[in-house]
């Protein structure tokens, strides 16, 4: 058996202090962190540590030297005593009690007194405040209300953006009053309506300015206005801006078909750039399929019904169909064409542009029949085709 005295190195009669030290010296020697990888070591530690926590310990350290000298040997009295050091916090001997006297009163009463003179002087310093603050607060709501005014009478006057400007830098000064922000979505929602009321009497000129100032102050831009926009310029023949507009709206909704085709088709024809048609048409097609296929399944062709699909559908094969034919595709202009026709068979374009392109592709096993379809269907323009290949 260890003699935990003989590994901490110290007497029998060592006080706490020397025993604390005499562990800390082994502890530094023969710790983990400054002896990795020595086994020895580490059981060493183990030991010292063991015998620390005994020898520090009044009761364990008793009890081992109880076992270690069975001379030693406290008394029951001793013994209780080192117990109650231990575990019993010592209690007052004796409690003292308030005396209630002429002197209690006396202390109790200047108390409240200084009580109801302190409360006097914060309540008197808190209206005070109060007042100052009230008066503060009606000091801006005033030069607020006039600001508003000046705004309301620049936007009666026509002058819009002066008037938003106005009321955009009392907000950056004010960010919390809620009467700017009021009274500026109840000035966009007018300038909206008159917009609109313009664009309804297809004042477009007129009506495209006021929706520019709108787009300005909108927040956020709605699909409305930047559409608006986008229908006026197109009817004042700006087509350059009529596209920009629908294809800012055609990143906000990319599987928009419509939308793709309205992009398609002025391309193609009020700007004569068929290649960026053609990517806007081919677009709208593999939207087409990607919404058919998600219906009907990948056999849609033999399930779906014609009839009921919208005209844009036709639409947009019959310009894919125009553009392809443009740019010399006339493979993929007989492919486009064979949709179109399949979607509404009695319409006569898709059959004489099946026919030029199969003139052109050299396969005039089926020319001279779609020759006679579009001239049944009301063609006009055939002659020429029906004369070269139908006599």
């Amino acid at each position: 058996m260890h003699n935990y005295y003989e590994i901490l190195g110290v007497d029998q009669s060592a006080d706490a202090h020397s025993i604390r030290a005499a562990f800390k010296r082994l502890a530094m020697a023969y710790h983990p962190d400054r002896n990795a990888g020595d086994k020895r070591a580490e059981e060493i530690f183990k030991t010292v540590n063991e015998a620390y926590h005994t020898l520090s310990d009044p009761l364990k350290k008793a009890r081992y030297d109880a076992r270690l000298n069975p001379s030693y040997n406290l008394s029951p009295e001793e013994w209780n005593r080192m117990v109650r050091r231990k575990y019993y916090t010592p209690r007052p001997a004796k409690q003292s009690y308030y005396v209630v006297d002429k002197e209690y009163f006396r202390i109790q009463a200047l108390t409240f007194l200084v009580f109801i003179v302190i409360a006097g002087f914060c309540f008197a310093l808190l209206n005070t405040a109060q007042y100052f603050f009230e008066q503060k607060r009606l000091k801006h709501y005033e030069a607020n209300r006039k600001t508003l005014q000046q705004a309301g009478s620049l936007f009666s006057s026509g002058r819009f953006d002066d008037a938003f400007t106005l009321m955009n830098n009392l907000s950056e000064k004010q960010p919390l009053e809620y009467l700017v922000y009021f009274t500026r979505d109840s000035l966009v929602g007018e300038l909206r309506e008159l917009a609109n009321e313009r664009f309804e009497a297809k004042e477009f000129s007129s009506a495209v300015g006021l929706f520019l100032i709108l787009k300005k102050y909108e927040q956020p831009v709605t699909y409305q206005t930047i559409r608006q926009i986008s229908m006026c310029q197109y009817h004042l023949g700006n087509f350059k801006e009529a596209l920009q507009g629908m294809k800012e709206l055609h990143q906000q909704f990319p599987n928009n078909i419509e939308l793709t085709y309205s992009i398609a088709i002025t391309d193609l024809d009020k700007l004569d750039n068929p290649k960026e048609a053609l990517l806007y048409f081919t677009l709208a097609k593999n939207r087409f399929s990607d919404k058919m296929h998600s219906l009907y399944g990948p056999s849609f062709k033999l399930i779906m019904d014609p009839a009921e699909t919208p005209d844009v559908y036709y639409d947009l094969f019959y310009g894919r169909a125009r553009t392809n034919m443009t740019l010399q595709n006339y493979k993929e202009a007989v492919s486009d064409c064979n949709w179109a026709i399949f979607l509404r068979p009695g319409r006569g374009e898709p059959y004489r542009i099946r026919a030029t392109s199969s003139v052109e592709l050299k396969k005039f096993g089926t020319v001279c029949s779609d020759i006679r379809m579009a001239k049944k269907l009301g063609v006009t323009d055939i002659a020429v085709l029906e004369r070269m290949y139908c006599r």
